[in-house]
């Protein structure tokens, strides 16, 4: 029990540290705030080289092209639906674009939470193996860039620093929460935890496209988001070649 206890405290750790540690890279970029769409643009490539280069791999291999498709299906729905229940009728008048980053810092806040959940859940199953302390390292070096995601659109929006604090450890509670599961159920559900991933994929990217890329194309040229999307891309998935 207590080193079941030690792997949700470090699990919750590296996870906010990794996440913050993004937050923090996206605070020191800041100044790009005046160029809203370019900053968002590019924070859209960055999204989705990472679901292409390291989550959506994660939930074929853990389960397969079925529990992809369908749980992909169902992060849809979600997205969907939650943006029904939230109601943000967004339109462009003064504070329009605030109101957009927020919304779309805290779907993906949303989105990466759920996604969390399986790594947890890995986390808690190999806890007596050398393994953990590989997956503690991957855990702290994946939510780098998923702080420097999240974070950039709240910061547009003016998020205060208390704020991005509490985001921080509240997106670490599912991993906290998935060590606990895997530590009684194990890797035995493999098809579970891809459609849980992949889920997750869905509505990230259902954020990421409409919410982010379809809202750019008002402030800025279809050439102009197609380049900022790729560098974002290419940025990592160098980061991922490189780690």
């Amino acid at each position: 029990m207590i080193w079941l206890a030690s792997i949700w405290a470090m699990g919750t750790i590296f996870t906010a540290f990794g996440f913050g540690l993004g937050g923090i890279i996206a605070w020191g970029i800041r100044g790009l705030k005046k160029n809203t769409d370019t900053v968002l643009c590019l924070c859209a490539g960055l999204i989705l080289g990472l679901l292409s280069f390291e989550v959506a791999p994660e939930a074929i291999e853990l389960g397969n092209w079925f529990t992809f498709n369908g749980g992909f299906l169902a992060g849809v729905l979600l997205f969907n639906f939650l943006h029904g229940f939230f109601r943000f009728h967004v339109v462009r008048e003064k504070g329009g674009k605030k109101r957009v980053a927020f919304y779309t810092g805290v779907m993906l806040l949303i989105g990466i939470s759920i996604h969390n959940i399986p790594i947890g859940i890995s986390l808690g199953a190999v806890q007596d193996t050398s393994l953990s302390r590989s997956i503690l390292q991957i855990i702290l070096l994946h939510n780098i860039p998923e702080g420097m995601i999240v974070f950039t659109p709240l910061l547009v929006a003016g998020v205060r620093k208390r704020t991005l604090l509490i985001f921080s450890m509240l997106v670490s509670l599912p991993v906290a929460g998935g060590a606990y599961v895997g530590s009684k159920l194990g890797m035995d559900y493999p098809l579970l935890w891809s459609t849980f991933i992949s889920l997750s994929i869905g509505m990230i990217y259902m954020v990421t496209v409409k919410e982010i890329l379809i809202e750019s194309i008002h402030e800025a040229t279809s050439k102009q988001i197609f380049i900022l999307t790729l560098l974002g891309f290419g940025l990592i998935g160098a980061y991922f070649a490189l780690v």
